[in-house]
């Protein structure tokens, strides 16, 4: 879906902040020589601006890839993923709390669906692995429904950061990527390896609290 090979990829992707509604948080997307990958990075603000009463709530910080062209009958395109079932991302970050999100054919053009990318080793490269049935349809950051991802319409992927923290914000990519099942099993032992050794160890009681209350959200 987006590997980061050279800054020339950068093109395929945009950013976006609280800027775009009178806000003073940063982003930036940059190629990273030594890394060799995509560097997601600025300064996030919730500081609210003065001229615009109407907006209650500032903060946040993105960037994803960039909506497909359309045919050549003028019809939308998508990405079928259809026969695979995780999203895997290849990620060195801060302890900040970002987040996975994918954009598909919904009722709204503002809703997405959003999983938590959780980084068990701050400041090493790890690979986050997703289910794609996992991820919930939110509305502005906010939970709408436990509907599931219409795999064979997703138009966009990306990451984002809202964690309603001020202050600077720095995360590695390499590549994201949609996955199948049998796929998914060497990268989950890598990941619960990682795990294991979590220099963040409170993010394995926070992951532990969002499974409980996904499963009380089912019932």
């Amino acid at each position: 879906m987006l590997q980061f090979t050279g800054p020339e990829v950068l093109k395929e992707c945009i950013t976006r902040s609280d800027k775009e509604i009178g806000g003073y948080s940063t982003v930036n997307l940059d190629w990273d020589p030594k890394e060799r990958a995509a560097h997601f990075h600025g300064n996030l603000s919730l500081d609210l601006p003065p001229s615009r009463p109407e907006v209650q709530r500032s903060g946040y910080a993105m960037f994803r890839t960039r909506d497909p062209p359309k045919n050549f009958l003028d019809e939308e395109t998508y990405w079928d993923l259809q026969t695979l079932s995780h999203l895997a991302l290849r990620v060195k970050g801060d302890r900040r709390k970002y987040f996975v999100n994918i954009q598909s054919k919904t009722a709204l053009p503002t809703e997405i669906h959003q999983h938590r990318l959780f980084l068990y080793n701050p400041g090493e490269w790890e690979v986050a692995v997703i289910p794609i049935n996992q991820f919930l349809l939110t509305h502005w950051g906010r939970v709408e429904s436990l509907q599931e991802i219409e795999k064979d319409k997703v138009r966009t992927v990306g990451i984002g950061l809202l964690d309603r923290r001020y202050g600077p914000f720095s995360l590695y990519v390499d590549w994201i990527k949609a996955i199948s099942a049998d796929e998914a099993e060497h990268y989950i032992a890598e990941a619960q390896a990682g795990a294991a050794k979590s220099t963040n160890p409170e993010l394995l009681l926070e992951k532990r609290v969002a499974e409980a209350r996904k499963k009380d959200m089912e019932l």
